[in-house]
């Protein structure tokens, strides 16, 4: 297993159960990283322009959120100098080619399907984690955007 460098992450996603399944997988594969869960998307960029900035080290985004969707939080991160840097992992229920190819446009670092598995979610998780984890900051090519 490879060493992580990460303290905090935050979940964005306004689907409770969502949250709930997210958090039991995530605290069970990494329960010395802080997470913090964000149920809408003016609540995100309210906690992300708080200080201390940036708020999380990985931020992973649902598309469809209230007040902003997942796409215009997106926006904002990547225009913002101090939020830019944030690795943004997009977690939805699409899979849509022309969703995957927009967020990948628009500059988030990976795009993960959520499963409806437990086991399957805590290795999409550790994969993505371990993605962000060898690449930093860095975009993959598009080949590589898509974890499932």
């Amino acid at each position: 297993m490879m060493k992580r460098m990460y303290n905090h992450v935050l979940l964005a996603d306004d689907d409770y159960d969502d949250c709930e399944f997210f958090e039991e997988a995530f605290t069970a594969a990494f329960p010395e990283v802080k997470l913090s869960i964000s149920s809408d998307g003016g609540k995100l960029m309210e906690y992300l322009n708080s200080p201390p900035v940036p708020a999380a080290d990985v931020i992973f985004l649902d598309l469809n959120m209230p007040v902003k969707t997942g796409p215009e939080c997106l926006l904002e991160i990547r225009a913002d100098e101090k939020l830019k840097k944030n690795v943004v992992v997009v977690f939805t229920t699409s899979n849509n080619p022309a969703d995957i190819e927009k967020m990948y446009n628009l500059g988030a670092n990976y795009f993960v399907t959520k499963p409806t598995d437990y086991e399957q979610l805590k290795k999409l998780i550790v994969t993505a984690i371990d993605r962000v984890c060898l690449s930093g900051n860095n975009r993959p090519e598009f080949k590589d955007f898509y974890i499932g």
